[in-house]
């Protein structure tokens, strides 16, 4: 029999175009979900800095510059960084140095490279936020490639629907239409991660420095992606009769972490910006009292499970299936990267109690990839393709409407307040007027009015002594209606 690269090449192209609607309508899906969560309103504080640091370009994002040095970094953190109270009186300190990496807070830059590109589109706010629902998609196709790539033809369909069903009606993937990098992190780990699979099945090195090239990427977009690293360094030490691990391998990877690292953001070396990132990290968690949230840990996960109570049902079905059922002998060990890097995570992000969306995103999607790869592999193993592809089928209608639902009943409602403060400002001229500002005010003012010189503060009404220094001309206060009032004091007083 002859070799006909005519038939493999129609044969290849079959394939292809078999998986081409699947993928088209989990997309549909996704957007028609993600477009309902996106909000149109001004920036908020995270999102504003960051559009902020986005609009400095491409070199000084590139180059960490302007950026403070390290010693002078440790210098005030040591000095000034025990003191909640001076929070505000930090952020004007680096905000008027201009601290690029600052108003990235602490991130890398790859993210950012992102921003620049959308911000020259032209698009309004809620245009921008939609843009973000690219990294959800390519995590899609990641998952969905990867799953069969890893698993075959057969499984492998499976486990990329069941894994993408799951990862496109997940909450924090549908709700986390913010600006901010975890999303474009989220592609990161989960390419590292089946990368790292496809490793354990093949023992190919190849496959290995390609995850720890995920890895680095993961490193310059969130402090957190020390986490792939540890999960790398973990599944290379458990692989290491499989690959062969000698002192080449090891310096081999090094090498390639820190080309990739240099290649994307070579101030995380130079200027050891990644140290900076750690240490503030280090700084939230040690002396920052609820820095990420008001709740707790148990108001957290209760608010994590409770808004998707069929997805963790699933999650934990899985992770069953795979400690207890005979039938996942050879497929068990193909995903313990997966629950390597979900345990690291978790102990690492554990002082992080807030109920935000993007926050699970830390770990959440690497759950539904085990989830749907552990079931898929499960209703393989009986043999009948069209039971198992019914099962999906309903799981992935069930799964839609309860996120369909959760946006229903728990809409993403714009901030007020936000919405009118532009109109305010403008209205009343104090464009480029020097001002006292809500801490939570001051990076969307700053965006939006360049010109303007603002102090942050974050109680109430701010220290008199902050007021009687004469570098505020007037004072914005909290909450609803808007008010501005000028100084000197004694008038404020008055008034109250």
């Amino acid at each position: 029999m002859q070799f006909d690269p005519t038939f493999v090449g129609s044969s290849a192209r079959a394939n292809f175009m078999r998986h081409v609607p699947i993928v088209l309508c989990f997309i549909a899906l996704l957007t028609i979900l993600g477009w309902k969560a996106t909000v149109r309103c001004p920036y908020a504080y995270d999102e504003a800095d960051y559009m902020f640091a986005a609009k400095l370009g491409l070199v000084l994002n590139y180059t960490d510059t302007p950026t403070m040095p390290i010693a002078e970094f440790l210098r005030i953190g040591l000095s000034r960084g025990k003191d909640s109270h001076q929070s505000s009186q930090l952020s004007e300190l680096i905000r008027g140095a201009n601290d690029i990496v600052f108003y990235r807070h602490w991130h890398g830059p790859l993210y950012f490279y992102w921003l620049m590109l959308v911000s020259h589109l032209g698009l309004d706010e809620q245009g921008v936020r939609l843009f973000t629902l690219a990294f959800p998609i390519f995590s899609l196709l990641i998952i969905y490639a990867g799953c069969i790539w890893t698993f075959g033809e057969s499984p492998g369909v499976l486990a990329g629907v069941l894994g993408s069903a799951l990862f496109i009606c997940s909450v924090p993937t549908v709700r986390s239409t913010e600006l901010a990098p975890h999303q474009a992190f989220v592609c990161c780990f989960l390419a590292c991660l089946i990368l790292l699979s496809k490793t354990v099945v093949t023992r190919n090195r190849l496959y290995f420095y390609l995850a720890v090239v995920a890895a680095a990427l993961s490193c310059c977009l969130l402090e957190v992606g020390f986490v792939a690293v540890g999960t790398v360094i973990l599944c290379g030490y458990l692989e290491r009769q499989g690959l062969g691990a000698d002192w080449k391998l090891v310096t081999r990877s090094l090498l390639t972490f820190i080309a990739a690292v240099l290649v994307v953001w070579p101030g995380a070396i130079i200027k050891l910006s990644f140290v900076k990132g750690y240490l503030f990290m280090a700084y939230l968690a040690l002396f920052r009292k609820s820095a990420w949230g008001p709740e707790g840990l148990v108001e957290t996960w209760e608010k994590r499970v409770f808004s998707s109570p069929l997805e963790w049902l699933v999650i934990v079905v899985a992770l069953l299936v795979w400690i207890f059922s005979r039938r996942l002998e050879c497929n068990r060990r193909v995903l313990y990267p997966f629950l390597i890097f979900v345990a690291l995570m978790l102990a690492a992000t554990l002082r992080v109690t807030t109920g935000t969306p993007r926050y699970a995103l830390l770990f959440q999607p690497a759950l539904d990839v085990f989830a749907g790869c552990v079931l898929a592999a499960y209703l393989a193993r009986f043999g009948r393709p069209a039971i198992s592809y019914a099962v999906v089928a309903i799981l992935g209608v069930s799964l839609f409407t309860e996120t369909w639902l959760n946006l229903k009943w728990h809409p993403v409602v714009p901030d007020s307040r936000l919405s009118s403060l532009l109109v305010y400002v403008r209205a009343n001229h104090l464009e480029s007027i020097r001002m006292c500002a809500p801490q939570a005010d001051v990076p969307t003012l700053h965006y939006y009015f360049p010109n303007s010189q603002l102090r942050g503060y974050t109680d109430q009404i701010p220290n008199p002594s902050i007021l009687r220094d004469g570098c505020a001309d007037g004072l914005l206060y909290p909450g609803l209606p808007l008010r501005y009032e000028p100084l000197p004091l004694g008038e404020i007083n008055r008034t109250n």
